[in-house]
């Protein structure tokens, strides 16, 4: 989309169209602030309030599930006079209160912004281990895609492992879509007495989630799907796709039990350990960050507001720490509340009253993601599946051994970067890197924590050398006579 130079100067820009983008613009344009809001998928939505494509079309919404209703209300928020929407559009690069965009079969425009949201959701945790490059293997993220986008089913007998409540819901969402889910494994110990306590004392507020875990339990039961907990992924085998599965009970590490290995035969592997929030965006403003392995790993330092380090600059949703759609939700509205005030659109009064529902929903829905994490915990194990021969890197092909030789001598993830070329592909890293630098945390004794990331690079998705190429640079200039 071409915009006119009047339709470049926003009040508000929001980087992300899931649910934290969309509650953020919403809220911005309830003050009269003009919005644009940006997203790189064709339809708003994100990844749990994903819409169908362009060419669906939808007679009952209700057969879809809640997700897909909810989302559809956020949908209809954002058509507001005062939201400018920009779909197939990413966000390039950053220069002060610049944003450089990439449109679909486009070149590269500029906007400006006064307040800059950023919310750009997160992406499926990474779990390394010998055959998770077979076709047949496939994240959850990619399963909802083609279930709830596409309408079609990964295969004809899925085994689902993972961990936390996407463990049990996706399971039993995927077999109401009518799949055959052979198992479904929890990495984590059958809950204590204790956690449960917990979680019920957190119910206040959060009766809508007691009420969907119940329905999700019943829902495998019903359907005679075996939910097994305290057991995990160890490897997928297949001449060509996968054939057999191979899992295992674990301790309370996730590290796997000799011993205690049993084989299923599927055609599908779904994996859904959690999610890594996505960080290349806040990496290129250079805003403070720090370390909560249970969010995702490196998370963004926020006020209660949302701001960051960077001027002007928003972080919200699970972009900024992973927490769940409600929680997002709260936390991008508190944020477009706090653009408005910085802007002279509220008074502090005025945003402290606009904010006070949300605080409370946040105190609410916060105390019940604790008790849930305390139950689901990451173990450390996770990082230790790869054999010496699986990949690592599978952009650049390079495995375990590769990466071990060059970490002998380095905690520097750049410099393993620089020797093996892991990290260069199309990914950049967001498959490979948390992987080598739990390899590195473990060779040197030092914390994950501790290791720094690859130094961020424009842009920060990846977009067509042709669409940012300057159109004056003709093509016979790089060509030399040589006779």
């Amino acid at each position: 989309m071409n915009l006119t130079d009047q339709d470049k100067n926003f009040d508000v820009v929001v980087i992300g169209g899931g649910p934290s983008g969309m509650a953020a613009a919403a809220q911005a344009a309830k003050y009269q602030l003009k919005v644009a809001l940006i997203d790189d998928r064709p339809t708003l939505g994100g990844q749990i309030y994903k819409q169908l494509g362009v060419g669906f079309k939808v007679k009952n919404p209700g057969k879809l599930g809640s997700d897909y209703v909810k989302g559809q209300e956020l949908v209809a928020a954002t058509n507001s006079p005062y939201i400018q929407v920009l779909l197939n559009t990413t966000a390039a690069a950053i220069e002060e209160s610049t944003l450089h965009i990439v449109s679909q079969n486009e070149q590269a425009q500029k906007i400006t912004f006064k307040k800059l949201i950023v919310a750009p959701g997160a992406y499926d945790r990474p779990v390394i281990f010998p055959g998770w490059t077979l076709p047949g293997v496939i994240t959850a993220g990619g399963a909802q895609t083609l279930v709830k986008t596409q309408r079609v089913l990964p295969g004809e007998r899925i085994l689902f492992v993972g961990s936390g409540p996407l463990a049990l819901a996706f399971p039993a969402q995927l077999a109401n879509y009518g799949a055959n889910v052979v198992t479904a494994l929890e990495a984590s110990p059958f809950p204590k007495l204790s956690n449960l306590i917990k979680l019920i004392l957190a119910t206040p507020g959060n009766f809508n989630l007691m009420q969907d875990a119940v329905f999700y339990r019943w829902s495998l039961f019903k359907k005679r799907i075996p939910m097994r907990y305290g057991r995990m992924i160890i490897s997928a085998e297949g001449d060509g796709r996968v054939e057999s599965v191979t899992h295992a009970r674990v301790d309370k590490n996730w590290k796997p039990i000799p011993g205690t290995e049993e084989k299923v035969l599927v055609d599908t592997l779904c994996i859904g350990y959690g999610f890594i929030p996505s960080i290349e965006i806040f990496r290129l403003l250079n805003v403070a960050m720090e370390y909560e392995e249970i969010k995702g790993g490196q998370i963004v330092t926020v006020d209660e507001w949302g701001r960051t380090s960077a001027p002007h600059v928003y972080a919200t949703g699970d972009g900024a720490g992973v927490e769940g759609s409600y929680i997002a939700i709260s936390r991008a509205r508190l944020a477009a509340i706090s653009a408005a005030m910085e802007l002279n659109v509220l008074t502090l009064e005025q945003a402290n009253s606009e904010a006070s529902a949300f605080r409370k929903e946040l105190k609410h829905r916060r105390a019940f993601q604790k008790a849930l994490n305390q139950t689901f915990k990451i173990g450390s194990g996770i990082f230790e599946l790869a054999g010496e021969k699986t990949i690592i890197c599978r952009c650049e092909s390079v495995d375990r051994s590769s990466i071990e030789d060059a970490i002998e001598s380095t905690i520097d993830i750049s410099v393993v970067k620089a020797i093996t070329r892991a990290g260069m592909g199309l990914c950049q890293g967001r498959n490979c890197q948390k992987q080598i630098a739990a390899m590195i945390a473990k060779k040197h004794n030092i914390e994950i924590s501790d290791i720094k990331q690859t130094t961020p690079r424009f842009p920060a998705r990846p977009v067509t050398l042709g669409s940012i190429a300057d159109d004056s640079v003709e093509n016979e200039k790089f060509f030399i006579d040589v006779q």
